[in-house]
């Protein structure tokens, strides 16, 4: 049992070091030693464990893709307005990627290393892609969105302005500026989503967004 213990304990140092280390440099630029010198522990040990640098970068996008997904459950199980859930969940998701190596690991091997992890790296883009046009149903239900929005390309660009902002946030300010940037990006998006101009969303993505933040930090 003891034994037991401890190869889980050295199982998640490897991964959390590996989140750390992929977070910081990206996938390419990480050997296993980076790795094996963040977590402290052997080759032997990574090996016993891993087969490869590409088996645990999988295993990191895996679990950011569940621990976001967790997130994105509660929002589609509300019955709140599907435009304020998506709005809140961007708050929640930018919050993760601030506070949890784990998923900020996860969303840049998935942006920075689709020809190396291509399998694992599409699957999630799928998801949210689904999961927010759920949303946007929603949404258009109950009269939220303007008619004849096509609700498969507002889902897609929602997900690619997230991912975007995200990425560029990462490369300038490491991404401090990540909840700044995602109250610029809303009003603009969802001008071109509401059927309501004076829709109560547009004026209040910033509380959305640092409602769902706070939650998480």
């Amino acid at each position: 049992m003891a034994q037991q213990q401890r190869a889980t304990e050295t199982k998640e140092a490897l991964i959390n070091a590996a989140a750390v280390v992929f977070g910081r440099q990206g996938y390419r630029a990480t050997t296993l030693r980076d790795i094996t010198r963040e977590a402290a522990v052997t080759q032997g040990a990574l090996y016993f464990h891993f087969d490869s640098k590409q088996e645990l970068a999988e295993e990191i996008i895996r679990r950011q893709h569940t621990m976001s997904s967790g997130a994105g459950a509660s929002f589609l199980a509300s019955t709140e307005s599907g435009l304020s859930s998506i709005v809140r969940l961007s708050g929640e998701l930018a919050a993760q990627v601030l506070t949890q190596p784990v998923v900020r690991a996860g969303l840049r091997l998935s942006t920075e290393s689709a020809d190396d992890l291509a399998g694992a790296a599409a699957a999630p883009y799928r998801d949210w892609i689904g999961a927010c046009r759920i949303l946007l149903e929603r949404a258009a239900a109950v009269g939220e969105t303007r008619e004849g929005l096509d609700l498969d390309a507002a889902a897609e660009l929602v997900i690619s302005s997230f991912t975007g902002a995200q990425f560029v946030s990462a490369a300038l300010t490491g991404s401090e500026d990540l909840l700044e940037r995602l109250e610029r990006m809303w009003p603009v998006l969802l001008e071109g989503f509401v059927r309501d101009p004076d829709h109560p969303v547009l004026s209040s993505t910033s509380d959305l967004i640092y409602q769902s933040a706070d939650r998480v930090a």
